[in-house]
């Protein structure tokens, strides 16, 4: 049974072995401003190793309600909630999805790796949201789908 913050012993990388030492992050929150490991202990903020926040509504170019009715009509409107709610979580760069590639998420899915960054990029252009740092850039996705495609017979 998972929590809702979720159980790092049920993560694909976790193993009797490790040592959680080896695991710390500095960081560096930017509300706070000031080194922290992980999550901020003084605002509550989840932050990654970058420093950039995996909390959507503090980074998004829309305002706090606007950013939570896009996200709650996006859920809404998703064909499948799970799937949608666990590509915000790569979007975002959320703890959660730590050590999860989209490739893995693509395969429990029964779908393509092309089909989860699509998504992806759906969400952080909906809520105006940077894409996380295991995103690629627009600029390298866009050179994938112009060298993926096919000449068209006339």
């Amino acid at each position: 049974m998972h929590s809702a913050r979720g159980d790092i012993a049920d993560l694909p990388i976790a193993s009797a072995l490790d040592n959680p030492a080896d695991h710390f992050l500095n960081a560096y929150c930017p509300g706070c401003r000031h080194v922290v490991d992980a999550a901020c202990p003084d605002c509550g903020r989840n932050v990654e190793s970058s420093g950039a926040t995996t909390d959507g509504v503090t980074v998004s170019r829309y305002s706090r309600p606007e950013f939570y009715r896009r996200f709650v009509i996006m859920i809404q409107n998703a064909r499948n909630s799970k799937f949608t709610l666990g590509c915000y979580l790569i979007a975002t760069g959320d703890a959660f999805a730590e050590g999860v590639s989209m490739e893995v998420f693509a395969k429990t899915w029964g779908v393509k790796k092309q089909t989860v960054s699509k998504a992806c990029r759906f969400i952080c252009l909906h809520l105006g949201i940077p894409p996380s740092r295991y995103m690629r850039k627009e600029e390298t996705a866009a050179k994938f789908r112009l060298a993926n495609r096919r000449p068209r017979r006339v």
